[in-house]
């Protein structure tokens, strides 16, 4: 009875969302025949319309309330199974990880290999992202821990956080850029130039000009600064600056190849705001799976060999 209210629930969700008894049917799985008669069943048995059948499919009062409510259902059945998975441990169990693109190649990445190879079982996923986005997807349900800028998570009170990393960052730039060989330099001679990277957390705002620059510029929209050529990750931001002008900042072990074989130099500025301070994100109500504590302990584990 229960998993078939939960169906039910499913049902008039999709009806909502696509407004279309022929797209709800297909995003379900079931023929549109069926999906009419399981709604009839269900307002037969509430005694209420729950959508409008004119010009599409229209959530009535009754709808929207079996819509609010039922999420609320759905989400806590989630969780319910979430639970039940964890109880599997490390064998059969999933983990999903929203990480920055900072922590994903410092870390992340190799932490969730070495946890792939002791427990083959295992089902992972791990997506890299925007530091607001795994700051979302945490809250949203849809990651089980983030490894992100954690300046701003810290203050959601829904959140939990534990820092990880605080490392300055240092700019670099290809051998053959204007700014390479120079002895000294100050912020005003990199803002000449397009910066390469992801987006940077609010606490560096009050640290750089609110006019737009060739560096790039403040997104008044979300209190964002963004560099003139936004990239996902440490490497695409490399290739980048490797056959431009763009500069980008990085921890040196990142780089220590390209450093070697002269590809590119790091320039003699030193910009204390500028730095890492990033660690583990997770929803407060919300205890760690197995396979979670596992890649905790992996990435501290890497973190620590890692030089600043």
């Amino acid at each position: 009875m229960v998993l078939q209210s939960l169906r039910h629930l499913e049902m008039v969700r999709a009806l909502a969302q696509h407004r279309h008894f022929g797209r709800a049917a297909k995003a379900l799985g079931v023929s549109q025949p069926s999906l009419t008669r399981s709604l009839k069943h269900l307002e037969d048995t509430l005694g209420v319309r729950l959508f409008e059948r004119h010009d599409g499919v229209t959530p009535t009062l009754f709808g929207r309330i079996v819509i609010e409510k039922g999420e609320m259902l759905l989400r806590g059945y989630s969780e319910l199974l979430r639970e039940i998975t964890l109880t599997k441990g490390l064998d059969i169990g999933e983990l999903t990880v929203a990480v920055a693109p900072f922590p994903a190649e410092i870390s992340a990445q190799k932490a969730m290999g070495m946890l792939a190879a002791r427990h083959p079982g295992l089902q992972i996923e791990l997506s890299t992202t925007d530091w607001t986005r795994v700051v979302d997807d945490i809250s949203q349900g849809r990651a089980d821990l983030g490894l992100a800028d954690i300046s701003e998570a810290a203050e959601h009170s829904e959140l939990e956080t534990e820092l990880i990393r605080a490392s300055p960052l240092h700019f670099y730039c290809r051998t053959g850029h204007p700014l390479a060989g120079r002895r000294k330099l100050c912020l005003d001679d990199l803002m000449a130039f397009p910066w390469v990277g992801p987006t940077a957390p609010a606490r560096m705002r009050m640290e750089m000009p609110q006019t737009e620059r060739p560096f790039g510029f403040f997104s008044e929209v979300n209190n964002r600064f963004r560099p003139r050529i936004v990239v996902g990750s440490v490497s695409a931001a490399k290739d980048v600056v490797i056959v431009s002008d763009g500069l980008s900042v990085t921890l040196p072990a990142l780089i220590e190849r390209e450093l070697r074989d002269g590809l590119c130099a790091l320039l003699p500025i030193d910009l204390p705001w500028m730095r890492l301070n990033y660690g583990f994100v997770w929803k407060r109500d919300r205890t760690h799976s197995p396979a979670a504590d596992a890649f905790i302990q992996l990435v501290r584990a890497v973190e620590k060999d890692t030089p600043a």
